[in-house]
């Protein structure tokens, strides 16, 4: 079942996002994956249900997250469960479970424990749905020997190409054809054509932009030589952390630093942001290094498992 704009106007204004960490309930993301993951998205007695079609591991239920109140009602989470049983019997599925955070684990097999007894789930997790968070101050400012190497790509990027560069943030100017244009160079690149998975994300990054205002999208370009080079396009997941859905770069930009820089200068400019998610690397080995390179704050353990 998927929502329409006036739904995820009223989930912007009052999904209640307190101790969310994790990308998968980044407003933004669950707007924009519907259709990869096939997503079912549900408001039912004020929390919303989530139904993931995925591989093993991102098949299943997500942690519910209540709607806004002036008093979160103690045995919300049950009542949840028991409309998450109720709608699995009702689509005649197994109740399955995905993306959950530890903390949200533990708060479900409590739960469980009080107010289902005997019934559990046998949790598995697979390391590359796992999260990188950041402090945000950590990527703005670099400090310390940990981040050597880090500054070193950005005095290498800055002897390259001197002064003739400059970052603009997003959607503080009016640069989403930039942004657009960055995306389908990369996308020509890695020759997306003969990709589907490609080509479903430079239409994620298409509708993004379409609906930007919706999704509270933060961001912006890197240009060198008056050149867009560089994107990179975000959205808060709560009032603390803000999830970079989106960053690219290309050709000669990419090997010369323009990540590094593109990624300092946007978190230079999310001070109203604690921790910066900059998602899982799906288990790729160099987007792993360089995630890890980074140094997280925190590596967000994702489980999955059915409910026995």
């Amino acid at each position: 079942m998927y929502m329409n704009l006036l739904d995820f106007e009223y989930l912007k204004n009052n999904q209640d996002t307190s101790s969310l960490y994790g990308s998968d309930s980044c407003i933004a993301n669950l707007f924009l994956l519907q259709t990869k993951y096939n997503t079912e998205l549900k408001i039912k007695n004020g929390i919303l249900i989530r139904y993931y079609y995925g591989d093993e591991n991102r098949t299943g239920y997500g942690f519910p997250i209540p709607i806004k109140s002036d008093a979160k009602p103690q045995n919300w989470l049950e009542n949840a469960l028991n409309i998450i049983i109720q709608d699995a019997g009702e689509q005649n599925r197994a109740v399955c479970f995905c993306l959950l955070t530890q903390e949200q684990k533990n708060q479900l097999d409590e739960c469980l424990a009080q107010h289902f007894p005997g019934r559990v789930v046998n949790w598995k997790t697979n390391r590359d749905d796992c999260d990188y968070v950041y402090l945000r101050e950590n990527l703005a400012e670099l400090p310390g020997s940990h981040y050597q190497k880090k500054r070193n790509h950005i005095s290498r990027f800055k002897r390259t190409y001197g002064e003739n560069w400059e970052f603009k943030a997003y959607p503080e100017n009016d640069i989403a054809g930039d942004i657009l244009a960055v995306s389908q160079k990369w996308f020509s690149e890695k020759n997306g054509d003969e990709d589907s998975i490609l080509q479903l994300e430079q239409q994620s990054i298409e509708l993004a932009l379409h609906n930007s205002e919706l999704l509270g999208l933060r961001g912006g370009v890197l240009y060198i030589n008056g050149e867009p080079a560089a994107m990179t396009l975000a959205a808060p997941i709560s009032s603390d952390v803000v999830d970079v859905i989106y960053e690219k770069s290309f050709g000669e930009f990419e090997h010369n630093g323009a990540y590094a820089v593109i990624n300092q200068q946007f978190a230079r400019r999310c001070q109203d942001f604690l921790y910066i998610n900059r998602e899982e690397d799906m288990g790729v080995e160099g987007l792993r290094k360089a995630k890890l390179s980074y140094k997280p704050t925190m590596i967000l353990d994702k489980f999955y498992g059915i409910l026995e």
